[in-house]
């Protein structure tokens, strides 16, 4: 039996240039009776464009599909171009199995690595694990400010710098907030219970009113929808809207307008009027 790592982290996700090449350890296990006797073995992988695939560029995911003349394709493209080989239009009905047993036991540095992350992950299970990863870099949730770091960095940041613009919360308890359009209000959670959470509230304004959002930040760790919440306007006229939605995670703050999840204000309510978001913590 054989499996793989990698020594180096010369990895990156643009695999339309050719990156840097990598050396393999190897170990092999050979049985001999009740023993198994164990070799380290090292190999040299000159070209990692050989585990992307040759039409999206991305790195090849199990399952891996081929065409009659061995051409490979990911799982993606496969269904795209509708089981036709983009590179010599032969029909693609078959797996590779011997790629797929490379990529399983192929292992590789976290990208985050450099960063402090210990673990080796299969080449596959790179993004599923950087979702997790407690080391991922990313931005401050404050508008105008250039940190990055990872979550606990962030949130250490959060308090040391921006104490005064963040907005206080408990599960359960409504708090007024006014978030400006193009801008976010940030909220920490108050409590001990499960703490140190990051919560953001954005707002966008598009011709027909304004959107409402609120999501919180951090790890993508198992029980995602670990909250949910509600949002109550009421407007200077006595009109009055309720929204209430679980409280998606996301690594980092991206500024892009929500397409779900969202509460939509018309324009004739805006943009007089009082808004309280109220968190729940999920009982299970």
């Amino acid at each position: 039996m054989a499996g793989f790592s990698v020594d180096g982290s010369g990895l990156n996700n643009g695999a339309s240039k050719k990156r840097q090449r990598l050396t393999l350890a190897l170990t092999t296990r050979k049985s001999t009776g009740d023993t198994e006797e164990k070799k380290n073995r090292t190999a040299t992988l000159l070209d990692l464009d050989v585990i992307d695939c040759p039409v999206c560029f991305n790195t090849l995911t199990i399952p891996i599909y081929q065409c009659d003349n061995g051409h490979v394709i990911c799982y993606t493209c496969h269904k795209k171009l509708r089981k036709k080989c983009a590179t010599c239009s032969l029909h693609i009905g078959s797996r590779n199995r011997a790629m797929e047993q490379v990529l399983q036991h192929l292992r590789v540095p976290c990208p985050n690595s450099e960063f402090g992350c210990p673990k080796n992950v299969t080449y596959d299970e790179r993004s599923r694990h950087l979702q997790q990863c407690d080391f991922t870099q990313g931005p401050c949730p404050f508008n105008r400010c250039n940190f990055t770091g990872s979550y606990e960095d962030i949130y250490v940041h959060t308090n040391a710098e921006h104490l005064k613009s963040l907005d206080m919360f408990e599960c359960g308890n409504p708090v007024f907030i006014h978030p400006e359009s193009g801008e976010r209000v940030v909220l920490k959670e108050q409590t001990t219970e499960g703490g140190r959470k990051l919560v953001v509230v954005e707002c966008f304004t598009t011709p027909q009113g304004r959107i409402i959002y609120a999501y919180c930040i951090g790890p993508m760790v198992p029980r995602t929808h670990e909250f949910s919440y509600s949002l109550k306007l009421y407007s200077s006229n006595g009109d009055r809207l309720c929204f209430e939605s679980s409280l998606k995670q996301v690594r980092q703050v991206s500024g892009e307008q929500p397409d779900e999840h969202f509460m939509f204000v018309p324009s004739h309510m805006c943009p007089d009027y009082k808004l309280h978001i109220c968190i729940n913590r999920k009982t299970y």
